[in-house]
């Protein structure tokens, strides 16, 4: 996991140490930072191929990169027992009502559920096998995991291969423990399985888990972010319901971490000129982590479509976890005609004079 800084436009940085010759009971002050006003981004997605999710916090004027392929599932820390599946490589799973995971293999899968977890045969049927895709602990893919050991199902896992190494397919089966989690894992074919417990971290959303490297850093601390960027499973409609499918260039807000969203159109507001009692007529969304989404780029078409490129028609207004409220607008889709590195820049929204 790698954490950049990047050039702000106020320098906010500088601490302050306090010597005293009083006597202990007569601490200094916390030295305070202020938010940093304005900045401009490069985000590391890590170029043509996105191996990245970005993890950027206005606050700080800072991003945190971590390889998508860095975790399979995020174990919720909250008051619910609830686990996520890696949707940013296009992970799916499937129910096998056996709870002996042992007992369980990849041929006990019938051809339906087979082609429901494989993503190159996208179908209806494929979107109940993913996580929610704006608000994920609504709707997993896993259900709940139930205080009551049997209830707990063995689950045939499809890591994941889109824009992502194609790794074998494992079976799980995840039960409580105290207030965490025991996961049991295997090969899907296995006859063996491993057991791994997973306790809850309260500084976190999640706490990830990876079946070659354990328990990994994924995203930084539930307040130390507010959006990222990645490439996931998102959903659309071809005019046959709801299907899973794959997006590059997503942007969430931390839904789970106390950020909210909003967008903005440049003909109702110019950038230049909003302010803060601007936002106190704006509906944040609080729940749906795809308010930004996909809604800011333009991927290009067949000619004489334009090339790709960011929106310059709309922007976003972010409020943080401490309740500053920046806005953020993304400046380019490419760098040098490569996808993979967009720019976008941000600014403290400034009090009505």
């Amino acid at each position: 996991m790698q954490q950049y800084r990047f050039l702000t436009l106020t320098a906010l940085l500088a601490g302050v140490t306090f010597l005293s010759s009083c006597n202990d009971d007569d601490a200094p002050d916390p030295v305070v930072i202020p938010p940093t006003e304005s900045g401009v981004m490069e985000i590391n997605g890590g170029g043509a191929t996105y191996p990245n999710t970005a993890y950027i916090q206005f606050r700080t004027g800072t991003q945190t990169a971590v390889a998508r392929e860095s975790w399979d599932l995020a174990f919720a820390t909250g008051s619910e027992f609830k686990v996520l599946i890696n949707g940013t490589t296009g992970a799916m799973a499937s129910a096998t009502g056996e709870t002996d995971i042992n007992a369980v293999s990849a041929a006990d899968m019938s051809a339906a559920d087979s082609a429901a977890i494989t993503y190159s045969v996208p179908n209806n049927v494929a979107i109940d096998h993913v996580d929610d895709v704006s608000n994920p602990l609504t709707a997993p893919a896993i259900e709940a995991i139930s205080s009551t050991e049997t209830n707990n199902e063995v689950y045939i896992l499809n890591r994941g291969s889109s824009a992502a190494t194609e790794r074998p397919w494992k079976k799980i089966r995840i039960i409580r423990n105290g207030d965490g989690y025991t996961l049991q894992h295997a090969d899907a074919d296995a006859t063996t399985f491993t057991s791994v417990d997973i306790p809850k971290d309260n500084d976190l959303n999640f706490v990830y888990f990876s079946f070659e490297d354990g328990i990994v850093d994924v995203e930084p601390g539930k307040n130390s972010w507010d959006i990222t960027w990645t490439a996931s499973i998102s959903s659309t409609n071809f005019g046959g319901g709801s299907i899973p499918y794959f997006y590059q260039d997503l942007v969430y807000h931390n839904i789970y971490g106390g950020s909210a969203a909003a967008q903005v159109l440049e003909e109702d507001i110019a950038y230049e000129n909003f302010t803060t009692q601007d936002a106190e007529n704006l509906t944040f969304s609080i729940s749906d982590r795809l308010t930004i989404g996909s809604s800011w780029r333009y991927t290009g078409g067949p000619p004489p479509s334009d090339p790709p490129h960011a929106f310059d028609t709309i922007y976003y207004i972010v409020k943080d976890s401490e309740g500053n409220i920046y806005k953020v607008r993304f400046l380019s889709l490419t760098k040098d005609g490569e996808r993979g590195r967009p720019s976008l820049e941000f600014e403290l929204v400034p009090e009505e004079q």
